[in-house]
């Protein structure tokens, strides 16, 4: 949905446009001066009045209302940019629409009681000035729209409708060597628009099922104290994804993190994030003992057994 708003244009850039493309009408049909010049008139007042109304009505239309999208979507785009300013631009460009056809039309009307050309360039030039005196009002509106369609076409494009796995830990702890092991493509890297993070998405194809896998380093890597508000918030927006986390676990000796720092951070995120935990002991071939019920190795043959028979079995009750 976020990807498909189309690009917005400045308001000079809207004028210039339908100007343009209204200066190259020209009438050949009309012998008569008079009536010829009405009808050309007449043909590009129609001309601007359909280039910028279908124009502004797409961006309406486009432009995804807030209260119809998903909780994730909403909760990130309202961490970029004014809601309220969000929406009254966008109903701002629904009015002014709605006044270019109504200036068009009265322009028109006016048109068929000329009797001169000269009236009728006069009206002309009229109906120009406040077409452009209109849509000037609006360059704010389209400039700001502009950012945010900047914005949502950098958001993680997350499919909200798949069975969704979370993989989360510290650092190093081999999340996206498991993320890129059960996905069947390369992950795909979405930036998230308003920090230097970003988000891997993977998918895997399981009979006809396809399942969602979503790696998210530098965010649900560290300790909540540790980030600023804009990072807390883009952490709480995963809350509204209906998924099950896998929480790895790394005890082996090239651990940089103690067993009760990971602890720490799987309890924030069970309590705060996803209370559907799966927890995972990972690099099971560097460790010297089980501790966790699931434990993988992404570097040993059939190693990730353990966790596939939980995902693609149907089974999510280790938490």
């Amino acid at each position: 949905m976020l990807l498909k708003i189309p690009t917005v244009l400045r308001g000079q850039e809207l004028i210039d446009k339908a100007f343009s493309r209204a200066s190259r009408i020209e009438e050949p049909y009309y012998p008569d001066k008079v009536e010829r010049i009405k009808k050309e008139v007449q043909d590009r007042i129609s001309t601007i009045e359909s280039i910028s109304v279908s124009f502004l009505d797409r961006l309406v239309k486009k432009f995804p209302s807030i209260n119809n999208l998903h909780p994730f979507y909403s909760s990130l785009i309202d961490l970029m940019f004014d809601i309220d300013q969000y929406k009254i631009s966008l109903s701002k460009i629904d009015r002014t629409a709605q006044m270019i056809e109504q200036i068009s039309g009265d322009h028109i009307r006016r048109l068929k009681a000329v009797k001169t050309v000269e009236d009728a360039n006069r009206i002309m030039r009229s109906y120009y000035g406040r077409f452009a005196s209109i849509v000037h009002e609006i360059d704010q509106d389209l400039v700001f729209l502009g950012k945010c369609r900047d914005y949502m076409k950098k958001i993680p494009d997350i499919d909200v409708n798949l069975r969704t796995y979370i993989i989360a830990g510290m650092p190093n702890v081999g999340k996206s060597s498991l993320l890129a092991a059960l996905t069947t493509k390369k992950p795909q890297i979405a930036p998230y628009p308003f920090t230097t993070k970003s988000v891997l998405i993977g998918i895997a194809e399981h009979g006809h099922e396809r399942i969602q896998f979503i790696d998210t380093p530098g965010i649900l890597d560290r300790d909540f104290s540790e980030m600023n508000q804009i990072e807390k918030n883009a952490v709480l927006a995963l809350r509204h994804i209906q998924g099950t986390v896998i929480f790895l676990f790394d005890y082996s000796d090239e651990s940089l993190y103690s067993s009760e720092m990971q602890e720490h951070l799987y309890r924030q995120i069970k309590d705060h994030i996803n209370p559907n935990v799966i927890r995972v002991q990972t690099k099971m071939d560097i460790s010297k003992e089980k501790r966790e019920e699931i434990a993988i190795s992404v570097n040993s043959e059939g190693g990730l057994d353990p966790l596939k028979n939980v995902i693609f079995g149907g089974s999510d009750d280790h938490v």
